[in-house]
């Protein structure tokens, strides 16, 4: 089997104007990702996604790019080879979001070239449904906690919440009257994360933190670097979760040497794929380091992609994959994940490959590389 052309697909999908996503950097009101198509000799295409979004560096600008560049040297490869593939995506540094859309296709591909889903291919079924978080944006502490309360209502048992202001002053008390509010409002049997997003400073994520533990809250990137992540861990007793800190395995190796966080968030779409994300799961694994699963603004493809790899690894910690729910328009027009009750499944467990099929409409011209 042989790679015979890739085409890149910009892909500009609105958000539903109620679901208008506010995070410390500001609003998201609209999907700018990049979907890929790997075809192959045998007629089989690979489904993949780029979540390029900015505070990881990348843009869909840079990651079309990317994909233009490296494209046209895997034509005539074997999709199958897949560990050879990334090595010669990783000759250019960084555009793990750019490498994700590969890596996707490439399992898509061996998925269905051996009749078997994703998540077997990933070592098998450990999780048939998988418990998910829903994020409720920044907005006023009484509009959080409505929300906050609205997705417990629906079946959600893990809450995750934004705050934090990247580039300005922030308002400690206001963060954390948004915490006491939601808290409150879904009462102590849910989990809740606090997720700053590299919004705090190391000195305002320990002053706010030891006022919001009081409402058994786990806190998500207070601060920045992984150094910065060290000094809030020490000086707190809140579970830390290490995100944007987190994007390779030298990374993990780092914050566990460090001791910089409790937990680390497994985002395929941040870390390179399928394949590097199974590489950090097993370094925190060996460690005894917990993991949960999240996801980047990314459509139901890139959503289901994740699930497969949270069905064939996921312990007890919820995964993240609701992202999709904001958007205007669904990419996929069937299959995938479907969400019941805060429980993510697959449409089709036995589908081989991802088990997507995409609304073409929503595609329009691609950019072809044979």
């Amino acid at each position: 089997m042989k790679i015979t052309k890739v085409e890149i697909y910009p892909l500009h999908i609105d958000y539903k104007p109620d679901r208008i996503f506010y995070v410390s950097y500001g609003p998201i009101t609209r999907l700018e990702n990049v979907v890929v198509k790997v075809h192959t000799d045998e007629d089989i295409v690979g489904l993949g996604e780029a979540a390029a979004v900015f505070p990881f560096g990348e843009s869909q600008d840079s990651a079309v790019g990317f994909l233009k560049r490296v494209s046209a040297k895997l034509v005539g490869m074997d999709p199958r080879n897949i560990t050879q593939i990334l090595d010669q995506l990783d000759i250019i540094a960084g555009n793990l979001g750019a490498k994700t859309a590969i890596d996707f296709a490439l399992y898509d591909i061996l998925g269905k070239a051996s009749g078997q889903p994703v998540y077997r291919l990933l070592g098998g079924l450990r999780k048939q449904r998988v418990p998910i978080h829903i994020t409720v944006p920044i907005k006023k502490p009484e509009e959080m906690a409505q929300e906050a309360k609205m997705r417990v209502e629906e079946g959600f048992k893990t809450i995750e919440m934004k705050v934090g202001k990247v580039g300005g002053s922030v308002d400690n008390d206001l963060e954390i009257a948004r915490v006491r509010e939601v808290r409150d409002a879904i009462g102590y049997g849910i989990t809740l994360v606090v997720d700053a997003n590299i919004g705090w400073s190391a000195r305002t994520a320990i002053n706010i933190i030891k006022r919001i533990e009081q409402f058994d809250v786990m806190v998500e990137q207070p601060t920045r670097s992984i150094n910065g992540l060290a000094e809030v861990r020490k000086s707190v007793a809140a579970t830390i979760i290490a995100d944007e800190s987190c994007a390779t395995p030298e990374d993990v190796i780092e914050i566990i040497q460090k001791q910089a966080a409790d937990m680390i968030s497994v985002k395929p779409a941040k870390m390179g794929g399928l394949n590097k994300s199974g590489r950090i799961i097993a370094i925190a694994e060996s460690a005894g380091m917990i993991y949960r699963y999240d996801g980047m603004e990314q459509t139901r493809l890139a959503c289901t992609a994740s699930l497969h790899l949270a069905m064939a690894t996921a312990k007890d910690v919820c995964g993240g994959f609701s992202q999709f729910t904001r958007q205007g328009q669904d990419l996929v027009k069937t299959g995938g994940i479907v969400l019941d009750n805060g429980i993510a499944r697959l449409e089709n467990i036995d589908t081989p490959g991802l088990g997507v099929e995409l609304d073409e409409h929503l595609l329009g011209a691609p950019v072809v590389v044979q």
